[in-house]
């Protein structure tokens, strides 16, 4: 009798057990569905895989890179602009057109004593991943030191370092990262002191701001000097410079912060891209 009633629960358990995974995969299949569902349901540009991608590709663009150096394929570009008295949309200073694959813009300014900020001007030809990347002349300055990015045409603020500036500065960490989607467009880059810090303007920071998207074959350096009355009062008056004696000559002391960057190479473009890889790898 024992053992009969023995054969019998075996028989049982093992349909019950049948009967429990089978409720188990389908429970699992649901959930995989719903999961598949909700994952391609997310929007495309939100998703950690497209950031992951875009790390990715900013690697390729590295070794891509490397080998259009290596091919001498990359012509370099020098201008001049002046400080103006009053800093706003109207009397920003063009500092070049971004297009994917093909240029880099390189800035390099200071905000001098008295200077409450710097406005300068861009245009995005492609819509694409951009990075964004900064340098200061003294470590110590950077708490002080503020960037803003605005859309030229509506006026809305895109991108801010400033930490309480919330989703404008979750957009900055993308862009510094360059895992941020720059729209095609006009832009405008306000550079100032961060509210709270040296309010009383002594402080002369030095600074070099960069942007990219992808590789470049065309780069474009844009040295700011302070204002001079002998230049149009707006600022607009650019010029080459005639040699790189002349340019070192003429630059004041954004030549000293220049110069003071890595000796990568002999350009200020060089030097400033090797200061920047170095903080980031």
């Amino acid at each position: 009798m024992a053992n009969g009633i023995g054969a019998v629960s075996s028989t049982q358990a093992s349909a019950d057990l049948i009967a429990r995974n089978n409720i188990i995969l389908q429970t699992s299949a649901q959930q995989t569905a719903q999961a598949i569902a909700d994952a391609t349901a997310k929007p495309v540009s939100t998703t950690a895989v497209d950031e992951f991608e875009a790390i990715n590709q900013q690697l390729q663009d590295l070794i891509d890179q490397a080998k259009i150096n290596n091919a001498g394929g990359v012509t370099e570009f020098q201008k001049e602009t002046n400080d103006v008295k009053v800093d706003n949309n109207m009397t920003a200073r063009d500092i070049g057109i971004l297009r994917k694959n093909d240029s880099r813009l390189n800035l390099f300014s200071a905000l001098s004593a008295g200077d409450s900020a710097d406005v300068f001007k861009f245009k995005v030809s492609n819509t694409g991943f951009t990075k964004l990347g900064l340098l200061i002349a003294d470590p110590t300055d950077k708490e002080q030191f503020r960037i803003q990015i605005f859309s030229k045409t509506s006026g809305i603020l895109i991108a801010d370092n400033d930490p309480d500036s919330d989703e404008a500065y979750a957009t900055y960490q993308k862009l510094e990262a360059g895992t941020f989607e720059m729209k095609q467009g006009d832009y405008v880059a306000r550079i100032s002191r961060m509210p709270g810090q040296d309010t009383q303007m002594k402080n002369d920071i030095q600074y070099a701001v960069q942007l990219t998207q992808g590789t470049y074959k065309n780069d474009f350096d844009t040295i700011e000097k302070g204002y001079s009355d002998s230049q149009d009062a707006f600022g607009f008056a650019t010029s080459l410079a005639n040699n790189a004696d002349q340019l070192l000559a003429q630059l004041g002391a954004a030549s000293s912060f220049i110069s003071s960057l890595p000796p990568i190479g002999s350009s200020a473009t060089s030097k400033l891209t090797g200061a920047l890889y170095d903080a980031l790898f």
